[in-house]
């Protein structure tokens, strides 16, 4: 009885890594060829919107100069045939000047049109791109229930729960403000309160700033919230709530709650597929090894 439940666990941790293997593979191939599909894209499109822009501003710089010129002419042959003094050469540069700006709006309104279908080029890919990025969060999310239950103490990989805070600073500080109370209760209710807010939406203690040329967000260390927070209890305890609301808003930003996430015990960073991989196939071992011995 317990080798056929050792076989049927073996077949399942097969199944489980054959499956994630292949469609990790897949995910990845297409996710690299959009990539450098999207990026060899945006950076045409970007030349040619910049080069489309530059072409559009001088066209209607050249423009507004012969509509000038146009009007002071249509002033000059007013005044001409007011004094009849007006010759045929004139009739003719009018008729000239006129044509050109015709000729002009035409490849304007060309220029433009064309710029505006590389626009909308660049939100299709766009679009293409965060759709890649879905199923790939999708997947592992996949991953991260179908591990919940295998991973164990002595593994390097865990599960972590992005956007929890942690709440051992707080029982720290507590223990040391509230020596002669129950400084365990007063810690966890601190903790769910700050855990609270941060699932609040309405409150976003963020900040743009540019870094490489690139705009990102970071925390606004100037939030009154936060600003009493760290006065108040100190520098561990906004550690703890600033690196959950970091965690949160770039796993689940619109939601606001904890996510679970395959996490690297070891080094402290999100585990990549290719170490998920890696553990389901040491496992695997594992399981053939046991099976021998029996």
């Amino acid at each position: 009885m317990s080798d056929d439940k050792n076989e049927e666990e073996l077949n399942q941790v097969r199944r489980l890594a054959v499956s994630l293997s292949n469609e990790i593979d897949y995910k990845n191939q297409r996710l690299l060829e959009m990539e450098h599909k999207y990026n060899e894209t945006t950076a045409t499109v970007r030349q040619l919107v910049v080069g489309l822009t530059k072409e559009i501003d001088s066209k209607q710089k050249s423009l507004l100069e012969m509509e000038h010129k146009y009007s002071e002419s249509s002033a000059y042959v007013k005044l001409l045939l007011e004094g009849k003094l007006l010759a045929q050469n004139t009739v003719e540069c009018d008729n000239n000047l006129h044509a050109q700006i015709n000729t002009l709006r035409k490849e304007l309104d060309e220029k433009t049109d064309a710029m505006q279908d590389l626009e909308s080029l660049n939100c299709v890919l766009t679009v293409k791109e965060r759709t890649t990025n879905q199923e790939l969060q999708e997947a592992r999310k996949e991953t991260v229930e179908s591990l919940q239950d295998m991973l164990n103490g002595r593994s390097h990989l865990g599960i972590k729960r992005m956007g929890e805070i942690d709440w051992k600073p707080f029982q720290h500080m507590c223990s040391q403000k509230f020596p002669g109370m129950d400084w365990k209760k007063i810690s966890a209710e601190l903790c769910s309160k700050w855990q609270e807010r941060l699932r609040n939406p309405q409150w976003q203690p963020f900040k743009i700033v540019m870094l490489n040329g690139e705009p990102q967000e970071q925390i606004d260390e100037d939030d009154q919230n936060l600003r009493e927070l760290r006065n108040e209890w100190g520098e561990d305890v906004y550690k703890a709530v600033t690196k959950a609301l970091l965690e949160i808003n770039e796993v689940n930003a619109s939601g606001r709650y904890a996510v679970p996430e395959i996490w690297n015990l070891k080094e402290e960073r999100r585990s990549s597929m290719k170490e998920i991989i890696q553990y389901l196939i040491k496992q695997l071992k594992t399981h053939k090894r046991k099976r021998k011995r029996r």
